[in-house]
């Protein structure tokens, strides 16, 4: 019986582990990835192709070396020699760092992964400057949060995928969470324990959800999950697992967490489980660490993954995201993080448990004592923690939790909850934050920093920020740094650009969480409160708009006006809804009429100028969920998670977290929506049918559910018509009002 197995013997030497482990790799890992023996010499390659990706016509004006780290530290260096740039690098990472550090700096260049691109370079390359040397501080650079494959990602593409880790080699990123293709390793390991791929259904959730699932929080939801999809997403983790490495990235795979599927608990009743309950979700079950088939499980994962993708000896396991244990003893969830390490430990002795540290903000539970046990069971040097919203201080854990208890700790921001899509972000609370991180004598083994948002957001500002700061060793003038900012986002900078982000900085960037949403997006309701765009804002857009002419062939500055303008007059549209409400409530019904009128016109001319970029397209997101199905029932399926996520989600706590301010939503699923509202209360002034609010939002929802399964027949998947034309003319017809208000 496999419930008598317990893999590799207590008893056997350390000797022996590291031997097994090392022929298990020399047999399996070299041969497939190369991951152990890659050279110095592959490593500058890789950097050569990443810039060959970036700038394909200056790759020759450029010469790629790779040198010693700085103890343990990266280090990259440039200077200009015989009319060459000379890029030095401790790692193809840090070679890429260097390349992005001098085109930033000396090129008026930047690469985005969404908000646009600043890389026509004109003439030749600057030369005129003195030899720099960068030492980063952080041997750890984090990117990805389970969230981010579910409310970004669930629907790439290689050409996707490849775009980010170009991004990512270019900001110094060398540890990265890469989640894909487990499903197929667990249906491998399950059928071990006598689980059909059938019984597994009830297990895998849809493609949207893939991050709930992952972290134990639902089964199922989403789903069935097709086997062409586990075995694409297999195909297409080998590709990117393969493309993180080739630089030097250490990318992070999953591990046990103890979550099982329903069969196998429904299998095994002589085991001993727990349940899991996440918001209003039905339970997901989790084995108890104490039974031997815990270690057993983790280690067969871990062996099987091993196998198929090779390792870097990075597993994320996250028990308890927004969810409980089911003993608060200091000793039993001491001993239960040592089991779950056991089963790292028996599979791969080099291993390191990668543990968010989400859970441990709920201090009324978490407390220090009870925190301590849990990082207790695992030895320091095989447990790194991230810390994930360093942004926001009461978030923060390092501080109450004696620097995570010795163990190695990256200091985080998270920025985007649902990826929803609103112009904010704490650039003053990033500094102020980890600068009392990095000079705190308490900090323990602060040993990197990383991006843990949700979704990959809509503020280009936060994440250069951020990235810049894992190659300092002190927080800079944040006044300066924002001067610099702008003169590598636009290529230049005038009186009006450094007038108009003066007041977006003011007031859109000292805030660390989303403040304002767009009352267009919400569902239909009476607003009582009249809503306008802030002042700072106008006069930031008044500003921005004026530099028009001078820099309307900048992507950059396509994007930033489109997205400020999206911002602005999505506000203003909150005026439009309370004059509704108040002419609907004063039953005055030429005023009702003109202010539906005037909000229909204002969304609509928003919805054509969103129209006019990739980044906010509600046609691009279901273009991308149709291409991953390969008959016309996945296609539906896919459809559905993709409609789904971003607009109801499921359960009744979610609905909205994840919505999108995205051209297409406002014709398809947020305009329809209060035109059924107005049709409701224009019934109640003409015709004396009395609305019931509660009853339409009852039969709203079942519009909602059936709008989801619905396909989308006019869908648009490209950018069209003319971004600053558009603001121009938003801006004539409605920006003296706003100044007067």
């Amino acid at each position: 019986m496999f419930l008598t197995g317990s893999g590799i013997s207590k008893n056997q030497t350390m000797k022996y582990k590291y031997l097994a482990f090392s022929i298990l790799t020399l047999i399996t890992v070299f041969p497939l990835l190369a991951v152990h023996g890659e050279t110095q010499n592959s490593q500058v390659k890789a950097s050569y192709n990443v810039l060959g990706r970036i700038l394909p016509g200056r790759v020759n004006d450029f010469i790629l070396n790779i040198i010693e780290k700085d103890g343990n530290n990266d280090v990259f260096e440039i200077e200009s020699k015989n009319n060459r740039i000379i890029i030095r690098g401790s790692s193809g990472v840090a070679i890429c760092s260097g390349l992005n550090y001098y085109l930033k700096n000396y090129c008026n260049a930047v690469y985005n992964w969404r908000g646009g691109q600043e890389l026509h370079i004109q003439g030749k390359l600057p030369h005129n400057f003195e030899k720099i040397r960068k030492v980063s501080p952080h041997v750890y650079r984090y990117i990805f949060n389970y969230c981010t494959f579910s409310y970004s990602m669930p629907f790439w593409d290689w050409k996707q995928w490849e775009r980010m880790i170009d991004w990512m080699a270019f900001n110094g990123i060398n540890m990265p969470l890469a989640p894909m293709g487990q499903e197929l390793i667990w249906q491998r390991v399950y059928k071990k324990y006598e689980l059909t791929t059938e019984d597994l259904k009830d297990f895998f959730v849809g493609p949207a959800y893939n991050a709930f699932g992952r972290m134990g929080c639902i089964d199922s939801y989403g789903g069935p999950l097709p086997q062409s999809w586990i075995d694409n997403e297999n195909i297409l983790e080998k590709k990117i697992l393969l493309r993180e490495r080739e630089p030097g990235m250490t990318p992070v795979l999953q591990g046990f967490t103890g979550h099982v599927p329903p069969s196998f608990a429904k299998n095994h009743p002589e085991l001993k489980f727990s349940k899991l309950k996440w918001i209003d979700f039905p339970e997901t079950w989790l084995l108890d660490w104490n039974e031997p088939v815990f270690t057993k499980i983790g280690k067969d994962f871990i062996y099987e993954m091993t196998k198929e993708y090779g390792t870097d000896h990075l597993y994320a396991i996250d028990q308890f995201i927004e969810m409980r244990p089911a003993s608060g003893d200091t000793m039993y969830l001491k001993n239960m993080s040592k089991r779950v390490y056991s089963g790292i430990y028996e599979a791969d002795p080099l291993g390191k448990w990668v543990l968010q540290t989400w859970p441990f903000r709920e201090t009324d539970y978490w407390n220090q004592e009870r925190t301590k046990a849990y990082f207790d069971g695992v030895p320091n040097d095989r447990m790194i923690a991230l810390e994930l919203q360093g942004e926001l201080w009461p978030r923060t854990g390092w501080y109450k939790n004696r620097g995570w208890f010795g163990k190695p700790w990256i200091w985080s921001i998270i920025q985007s909850f649902g990826d929803q899509v609103s112009m904010y972000g704490g650039l003053t609370q990033i500094a102020e934050n980890l600068g009392k991180a990095f000079s705190s004598p308490e900090r323990g083994n602060l040993s990197g920093m990383g991006l843990m948002m949700e979704g990959l957001d809509y503020n280009p500002v936060i994440y250069q920020f951020t990235t810049d700061m894992m190659w300092e060793k002190r927080v800079p003038d944040l006044n300066k740094w924002k001067v610099n900012y702008l003169q590598s986002r636009y290529g230049v900078v005038n009186k009006d650009i450094l007038e108009g982000w003066s007041h977006l900085f003011d007031f859109y960037y000292t805030k660390s969480g989303i403040f304002e949403k767009n009352p267009i997006l919400q569902r239909p309701q009476f607003v009582k409160t009249d809503i306008w765009p802030s002042k700072d804002a106008v006069l930031g857009a008044k500003s921005l708009i004026a530099a028009a002419d001078e820099l309307k062939q900048k992507e950059t500055y396509q994007y930033d006006l489109v997205n400020l303008f999206r911002q602005i007059f999505g506000q203003y549209a909150g005026h439009f809804l309370f004059k509704i409400t108040s002419a609907y409530q004063e039953k005055n019904i030429e005023k009702f009429d003109e202010s539906v009128s005037e909000f229909m016109t204002l969304s609509l001319k928003l919805d054509q100028l969103i129209g006019t970029r990739s980044e906010f397209l509600f046609g691009k997101w279901i273009s991308d969920s149709r291409k991953c199905a390969t008959n016309i029932e996945e296609e539906k399926l896919y459809e559905w998670n993709a409609k789904a996520i971003i607009t109801t989600w499921g359960g009744q706590e979610l609905y909205g977290y994840a919505q999108k301010d995205w051209a297409g939503l406002y014709t398809s699923y947020y305009l329809p929506k209060w035109q059924k509202f107005f049709i409701a209360m224009y019934s109640d002034l003409t015709e004396n049918k009395k609305l019931d609010y509660d009853i339409f939002i009852k039969e709203l929802k079942i519009w909602e559910e059936n709008w989801n399964s619905m396909r989308e027949e006019k869908v648009t998947s490209l950018p069209a018509g003319n971004s600053i034309q558009l603001a121009k003319e938003l801006w004539n017809e409605y920006g003296e009002i706003l100044l007067s208000h």
